[in-house]
């Protein structure tokens, strides 16, 4: 009985250690959200972006409608498939008449690895190769820029992955900051609101 319990007790201590090492693995994965100001507009800079459909854009050519910008990186199977998730949560839930006017920024910080044609299979595969979808990416330091205007923190690994925010962040028509979402699988019933009442807004 002794040895059995003894067996028992290994057992559980090892269980116990390796769901804390998977535990602390996450936290070392994951970056605060950095503090910003609100009142700049990110639409001043000027990079030029390419999207997963191979398409060149500025984020000024987004101006006039509400945008919803995540950071995320394509080799990420932990947390950025959730975070992309929930990207699309808030979106689906907005109502449709004014879904068609908003569009979602998904913008990879691995910009060695995830070239438009990744992020077109990446889109793909995340059935979410739809209107008002677009996968860019940029150069480093613009991506860089972007991020420390967002406030994501980011910062690639020994191991190619990367540590980072977990961030979804509203853009108004001015490409101001209007409301960051921190975290994964979060309610998104506020956010969606500030995003119709910027529709109400430019509807009046």
């Amino acid at each position: 009985m002794k040895k059995l319990f003894l067996i028992i007790l290994l057992l559980f201590t090892a269980t116990s250690l390796v769901a804390q090492h998977n535990h602390n693995h996450s936290a070392d994965n994951t970056l605060d959200v950095k503090e910003i100001d609100v009142k700049h507009s990110l639409y001043h800079l000027d990079a030029k972006w390419t999207d997963h459909r191979g398409d060149t854009v500025t984020l000024d050519d987004f101006k006039g409608k509400p945008v919803i910008v995540v950071m995320f990186y394509g080799n990420c199977t932990d947390v950025c498939p959730i975070l992309i998730q929930d990207t699309w949560r808030l979106y689906s839930s907005i109502d449709k008449s004014v879904q068609k006017d908003v569009n979602v920024l998904a913008v990879s910080f691995d910009t060695e690895n995830d070239t438009p044609e990744v992020l077109n299979e990446y889109a793909k595969y995340e059935q979410l190769d739809i209107p008002g979808w677009h996968f860019m990416t940029a150069d480093d330091a613009d991506v860089r820029t972007l991020a420390m205007m967002l406030g994501v923190q980011y910062s690639k690994k020994s191991d190619g992955h990367f540590a980072h925010s977990n961030l979804v962040t509203v853009l108004d028509e001015k490409g101001r900051i209007a409301h960051r979402v921190e975290g994964l699988n979060q309610p998104m019933d506020e956010v969606k609101g500030t995003i119709e009442l910027i529709m109400d807004r430019l509807n009046k």
